[in-house]
């Protein structure tokens, strides 16, 4: 290699790093690609906590705000027309205040009609609010309230007894555990039998316990409602 080429290799570097030595540079580039290294580490563990802080959030925040969640909602099943017992008339739906005057319920209990939608802080007419919460009382509670239980998808246990019926009671509430979600069992004066089994539209008449009824029931009317909300406590959710 002659000189004139000896000279045009030399000054091939850039200028700032003409007669700086290899392992100098090598250095430096080290040192810039241990810099870049720690900064897209940084980018992607803020981004997971980022991430990871909204996921807590998407299921912290629903509560505290009183929001309902998709894990307490799901789409109802189309109403069934068909079944063990006749659909009964439409009477809609509508929300009305506690102690409003309405059209007459076309049964008893109430399958469909004007309710309730209330806090549990009305003590004379809604103490449980409306909708109720699922699972057993021993008090009554009214048609206003308990429909608004079907209207989301809900089955009613109800019963009225002459004298003490504990033992009904107690199967009524057996079964109710088996299987709890959306049933209400309570009280219910003025049937014409023993036992009654409501869903929206629908309702089942029984002088005796039958659980095999019931479970027919249960599976071909619920969730066949305008709503279906699994969580539908006012302590949970904020109800419509």
């Amino acid at each position: 290699m002659n000189d004139n080429e000896k000279k045009r290799v030399a000054s091939s570097r850039p200028p700032d790093r003409r007669g700086v030595p290899k392992s100098q540079i090598r250095a430096d580039r080290r040192k810039r690609a241990e810099k870049r290294k720690k900064v897209r580490d940084t980018i992607v563990v803020s981004s997971i906590s980022i991430f990871a802080i909204l996921v807590i959030a998407s299921l912290v925040l629903p509560g505290l705000l009183g929001t309902r969640t998709s894990a307490k909602t799901r789409e109802p099943l189309p109403f069934n027309a068909g079944g063990p017992t006749r659909a009964m008339e439409d009477l809609g739906n509508q929300k009305i205040l506690v102690g409003s005057a309405h059209i007459p319920y076309q049964t008893k209990p109430a399958t469909s009609g004007p309710h309730w939608a209330v806090r549990p802080d009305v003590e004379d007419l809604a103490p449980f609010g409306a909708p109720v919460k699922w699972g057993k009382y021993d008090k009554e509670i009214p048609d206003e309230a308990l429909l608004h239980n079907l209207e989301h998808g809900g089955i009613g246990f109800h019963y009225d007894c002459e004298s003490s019926c504990e033992e009904l009671i107690e199967k009524l509430d057996n079964l109710r555990k088996k299987d709890d979600t959306q049933i209400v069992l309570s009280p219910y004066s003025g049937l014409d039998s023993k036992i009654a089994i409501t869903s929206w539209r629908h309702v089942l008449y029984l002088d005796e316990f039958n659980e095999e009824s019931i479970n027919e029931f249960i599976q071909a009317y619920r969730d066949r409602a305008p709503q279906s909300w699994i969580g539908n406590y006012w302590g949970d959710a904020i109800q419509q």
